[in-house]
């Protein structure tokens, strides 16, 4: 069994499953994340999801490694400085 379908099954997660939190991802960083998660669970390797995604090959392996060990919560984007999102700032008293 390939990492991929070894990570699904320790967090309960299918192809399925997973292509519904590539559509509902709330950013597009993270979208991308479970994109490269969908295209995993579906046998591409991770130099072709690479290649397709225009990404360097230790990015998709790391947000896979990270998936691994920490689940699905570890493919959320957390704002790392800059300005905050425009969302944020829509609710900030002037």
């Amino acid at each position: 069994m390939d990492e991929m379908a070894t990570s699904m099954a320790r967090w309960q997660m299918d192809v399925g499953k997973v292509r519904e939190r590539m559509y509902r991802a709330p950013t597009p960083r993270e979208r991308e994340r479970w994109h490269a998660m969908w295209l995993l669970a579906q046998g591409w390797t991770v130099a072709k999801v690479a290649e397709m995604l225009e990404r360097d090959t230790h990015t998709i392996a790391g947000w896979l490694g990270e998936f691994t060990e920490k689940g699905p919560e570890a493919l959320a984007f957390v704002q790392s400085g800059g300005a905050p999102p425009p969302s944020m700032m829509r609710n900030r008293p002037l």
